[in-house]
């Protein structure tokens, strides 16, 4: 997932590099769901200073990802832009509607939705000894839309959005350099204002397979669109509590 496309590519000495990954090897964590939740908020709309206030710590991150270590390895005021196309070889066009599933805050996903700032954090934590595979992080986004109307029109669709690439999967043939990558993408929940889905990528070149767990998360409070994304071997539920815990924090301003 971190990004589908920026996700894979080979180190100079042959070796896979995976950054994050997009599917269900397997099962999704999250189950599919037709209701649709958002929320109406009673209080003043809040200001781009509380953003920065928003996001859960490093600990919170390593209970979510049940590991050890978590630190901060970057802050950004801007959406992501969308790197899908640069590590898939030129022949292969990643589907458009399954852009949403390839990390949290992209440009294109957001485009002419009416969002005001945004504020977000990737965290990393050390990768399992001995292991080849990806480290576990993670991706905190908060994003702000002028009212509490704007943000849930977003949320709403979203959860309209979504379905159009559950249960997909694909795989780009290797090219020179870049390897054979299959992604994989889980049923859609939306479940108690949550809308969230888990995703799968690996990669294979010269007999070695690199793979990761990645679930993105989406909900609103009040004004703010948080939007979260958690890899791991198995990323289980991790960007669903962690999007909770930040949607605990904006209830309490």
């Amino acid at each position: 997932m971190r990004q589908l496309s920026a996700a894979i590519a080979v180190a100079a000495a042959g070796m896979l590099v995976v950054s994050c990954g997009g599917s269900n090897q397997s099962s999704p964590s999250s189950s599919s769901s037709s209701a649709t939740t958002t929320t109406t908020a009673s209080k003043p709309p809040l200001a781009q200073a509380a953003l920065a206030n928003l996001l859960v710590t490093p600990a919170d991150i390593d209970a979510a990802l049940g590991v050890t270590g978590t630190k901060t390895d970057k802050t950004v005021d801007a959406l992501q832009p969308d790197q899908t196309a640069s590590n898939f070889p030129k022949s292969y066009k990643f589907p458009d509607e399954c852009v949403y599933a390839t990390d949290a805050a992209l440009v294109p996903v957001y485009a002419n939705s009416g969002n005001t700032a945004v504020h977000g954090e990737h965290d990393v934590a050390p990768a399992p000894p001995g292991s080849n595979d990806p480290p576990p992080d993670a991706d905190q986004f908060v994003v702000l839309f002028p009212s509490a109307d704007q943000a849930n029109a977003f949320f709403t669709s979203s959860t309209q959005k979504w379905p159009a690439c559950a249960n997909r999967q694909d795989t780009s043939p290797a090219d020179g350099d870049t390897p054979a990558i299959t992604w994989k993408v889980g049923a859609v929940s939306n479940s108690n204002g949550v809308l969230s889905v888990t995703a799968n990528v690996s990669a294979t070149k010269d007999n070695q397979t690199m793979s990761q767990s990645c679930q993105r998360a989406l909900t609103v409070r009040n004004n703010v669109v948080i939007d979260t994304e958690a890899c791991n071997k198995d990323a289980g539920n991790a960007a669903v509590t962690i999007a909770n815990q930040i949607a605990g924090k904006v209830d309490k301003q």
